[in-house]
């Protein structure tokens, strides 16, 4: 992958892609794919906001059955064996397992008569799968079955349990990257670091939009015959420069804690709290709790962090969680009114009916259903340009979704080169994936940075420079 701000903006694109996560990065692939004239601008680096921010599972939408949501649900068991099938080195099964108490709805009966429900609705949950990526058929546990797999869990009033598999990403960046390659090699045109600042009308169209590259500050001109605006959190900011009057969508920031010592080791542990939820998640040699959400317009980064950790420790008093076992928090932005006033369903929007032709917005609300989210949204702009070419990212096995080879800092000049890696926050967060699980050793940063200097040539202003960026952006991770 290179970047090359020049050559986007020296054509005509079929689509201009604003927003570099993980829709945005599938739909490049997808319109790529398709052979469309494809190019993607990220404002900041690719994944870099919600899209990092991630609990690391792919899951086949169980929760979906208390509503009956049933075309959502398929949707979320189809994407989960794609996933399964087309990124196999980091997407494997995970199982869950959950204790219950009483016999109302989230009883033992309940659930038990839930899962058999699953099995039916999910029953091509493994069709075209390995056996080792195949997702086996959930059970209730009895009340011993469930001691012996969560010893720690309040026993008063336990009647058993029930667990079911699903799927986890071992590194959601990786992925994303591994995404990216693909659109590269479908000769779509990818750039970082590249700002939307600002449209052009031709007639009644959106035709252009201008770009500062947030590299050397020159501000270049883009032309598209459509441009879809996947930069998720940041959607409506975009339609704003555009001159939407949308009323904007709210948002809640999401958060997850990473823990240094494995609470959990060969399962997802869930327990309730406040009517919901919560999920302990085996990761990496450590485990994630989460998910809690705020309203995003009054977050408070380091507030919120210790109440979702006091919310944690209730309900998994068996752990003995202290500040002292969070390593990171993982924060991310997420459509939505409140933890039970999630966003339902995707937002794909022609905004030709608002005025503004040429422009389409999406807006995803998880990381499972991204790939059919950005299928969804090229078959529009597809539509729109006259292109009947199908899709085919459900079939295709992503190569490079996988860890770098060789040493770290063989990877690092890897993620330099091949990787569109900008910065040395670039590399260490998201290309390298060394800060997901927590903080970096201070050798191995030593090590990466010694071996860029020498490569690129660093100076010591260079390498303070980058450094500084880096202690700024872990920061923002601490509880």
């Amino acid at each position: 992958m290179k970047r090359d701000l020049a050559a986007i903006a020296a054509r005509e694109h079929d689509v201009l892609i604003i927003g570099g996560g993980i829709h945005g990065a599938f739909a490049a692939w997808d319109a790529a794919q398709r052979g469309l004239k494809t190019a993607l601008v990220e404002a900041e680096d690719f994944g870099s906001g919600t899209s990092w921010n991630s609990l690391k599972t792919i899951h086949g939408g169980l929760r979906y059955l208390q509503g009956l949501d049933l075309p959502r649900m398929r949707e979320s068991i189809r994407e989960r064996r794609t996933l399964l099938r087309i990124a196999p080195a980091l997407v494997k099964p995970l199982r869950f397992v959950v204790p219950t108490y009483g016999h109302g709805l989230k009883g033992r009966e309940a659930l038990a008569i839930a899962l058999r429900a699953n099995d039916l609705v999910s029953r091509d949950r493994n069709e075209g799968l390995p056996a080792p990526q195949r997702i086996p058929p959930g059970r209730s546990l009895s009340r011993e079955e469930l001691l012996h797999l969560a010893p720690g869990v309040p026993a008063a009033g336990l009647t058993g349990g029930a667990t079911w598999t699903d799927a986890q990403v071992s590194s959601s960046e990786r992925l994303l990257v591994g995404v990216l390659h693909a659109a590269d090699a479908a000769h779509a045109l990818l750039a970082n670091h590249a700002r939307v600042v600002g449209f052009g009308v031709s007639g009644d169209r959106i035709t252009v939009v201008r770009i500062e590259d947030m590299v050397s500050g020159e501000i270049v001109e883009v032309r598209a015959r459509v441009i879809l605006n996947a930069a998720g959190p940041g959607m409506d900011e975009v339609l704003g420069l555009a001159g939407s009057r949308r009323p904007p969508v709210p948002l809640l920031s999401a958060l997850n804690l990473v823990l240094r010592r494995p609470v959990v080791r060969d399962h997802a542990l869930g327990a309730l709290s406040n009517g919901r939820y919560l999920f302990l998640v085996p990761w990496a040699g450590r485990a994630i709790v989460g998910t809690d959400y705020v309203p995003a317009a009054t977050a408070d980064p380091v507030e919120d962090g210790r109440r979702f950790l006091d919310e944690a420790r209730h309900a998994y008093p068996w752990a003995r969680l202290e500040p002292a076992d969070v390593a990171l928090v993982h924060r991310g932005r997420v459509p939505g009114r409140s933890a039970r006033q999630l966003a339902g369903r995707h937002l794909l929007v022609d905004h030709a009916r608002d005025g503004l032709a040429g422009l389409v917005s999406v807006q995803g609300v998880k990381y499972t259903t991204a790939r059919a989210v950005a299928e969804e949204a090229i078959d529009l702009v597809a539509r729109k340009l006259g292109s009947g070419r199908p899709s085919r990212t459900a079939a295709t096995v992503l190569k490079h979704a996988a860890p770098l080879p060789g040493t770290l800092t063989q990877q690092a000049l890897a993620a330099m080169k091949d990787e569109m890696a900008l910065t040395l926050s670039d590399i260490v967060l998201r290309r390298l994936d060394l800060v997901s699980g927590g903080l970096p050793a201070e050798s191995e940063l030593d090590a990466i940075v010694l071996a860029l200097s020498d490569a690129l040539g660093w100076d010591a202003i260079r390498v303070a420079r980058e450094k500084a960026g880096l202690s700024e952006s872990l920061a923002g991770l601490a509880l």
